[in-house]
């Protein structure tokens, strides 16, 4: 039997695969979990199942991260079987082990789950039309409103602070104090930049804690390539990666769609000219959010709609220059210098929503 290097196939049969492993390869995909796909013989038929070693070293509490994903997912199929559903739309389904298990611990101390495949599925790294941008911002609204119905007190925080922009400001304010690698004097342009909107980064958490805004279940990890399309890649049909569900507020998932869809450019562009929001894009993600959560959301909420992808942009340039500050701990680099590069480009993002603050404001107005 063909299968990738490190993977533990005694493992991955104790799984409930009502069939015979035949192959396995290494799904390149995502840089937190380790990702495979098992090709399998079911009654005579080839079927495709993922199989994931999760990362303890960032969720380190994996009985609470399974436990939130088996709530999540629960809710969203309860929703899809009260209402009209979209062709094809559906969600993630855990394989549970022989024992009824929803993960299995080897001996090397890591963690192993499945999920059924999702077959005749495209998605995109880079947003490839307005329609594209509509579709996925309708299922992240449809997700948003299946989840309001989960009290955030039933979900456990599987990465602490995540978005908390104040948390993220105290950070880069020790690597900035530290310098330990001597880096601070070559990005004094980015220091100054982010030193001086730190009001902006803590808005939203700001508005969170002081009860302006409720706290809410949401993705934490809206990234256009976590929408799954049809084969034809016009229908949006499923959401992935939903490790990162946990309380928080709508706002950090529509700031985060916007910032990598309406901005299509990679997120470490350094040709500033292209670094720009499509209008027509934005539109377009507005337009079918709202069409879905538009009447869930607090007149607070729809007023710092506009403001979110701004602040979600600032606070990923924070992580970024901190990271380099540390000496590129965090994130995976791949050359020198590449997370003061992807600072840079975070900044231009809220540099050109600032200039449009206005016309993006007006298409989300209560």
């Amino acid at each position: 039997m063909e299968q990738s290097k490190n993977v533990p196939i005694h493992i991955l049969t104790q799984f409930d695969i009502p069939g015979t492993l035949h192959s396995v390869e290494e799904l390149k995909r995502g840089h937190i979990n380790r990702t495979y796909i098992g090709h399998w013989d079911v009654g005579g038929v080839r079927k495709r199942y993922i199989h994931q070693s999760v990362n303890h070293r960032v969720f380190t509490d994996i009985e609470a991260l399974m436990g939130n994903l088996e709530i999540v997912t629960d809710k969203l199929r309860e929703d899809l079987q009260a209402r009209p559903v979209i062709p094809g739309e559906t969600t993630l389904t855990l394989v549970r082990t022989k024992t009824g298990a929803s993960h299995l611990r080897d001996e090397g101390g890591e963690h192993w789950r499945s999920f059924e495949y999702i077959e005749n599925t495209v998605s995109y790294d880079v947003c490839p039309s307005a329609h594209v941008a509509r579709e996925s911002a309708a299922i992240l609204g449809r997700f948003q409103r299946a989840l309001s119905k989960i009290s955030a007190s039933e979900i456990k925080d599987t990465i602490p602070y995540f978005h908390h922009g104040l948390r993220r400001y105290d950070a880069f304010d020790r690597a900035l104090k530290e310098d330990c690698k001597g880096r601070a004097r070559e990005a004094m342009a980015e220091i100054d930049f982010a030193q001086s909107r730190r009001e902006l980064g803590g808005a939203l958490i700001s508005a969170l804690e002081r009860h302006e805004i409720p706290l809410r279940v949401s993705h934490n990890d809206m990234k256009l390539n976590n929408v799954l399309f049809n084969s034809a890649g016009d229908v949006a049909i499923c959401l992935l990666d939903l490790d990162t569900a946990m309380a928080g507020t709508p706002l950090f998932d529509f700031g985060d769609l916007v910032r990598n869809t309406a901005v299509p450019c990679s997120e470490d562009e350094q040709d500033f000219s292209k670094v720009v929001v499509d209008m027509e894009l934005y539109r377009s993600i507005c337009d079918g959010y709202l069409s879905e959560v538009g009447d869930m959301l607090t007149t607070t909420e729809r007023s710092l709609l506009s403001v979110s992808p701004r602040v979600l942009a600032l606070i990923l340039g924070v992580r970024f220059l901190t990271d380099y500050l540390q000496g590129d701990t965090y994130f995976r680099i791949h050359r020198p210098r590449h997370n003061l590069e992807r600072a840079r480009t975070q900044f231009e993002i809220v540099r050109a929503m600032e200039h449009l603050g206005p016309e993006m404001a007006s298409f989300v107005a209560p």
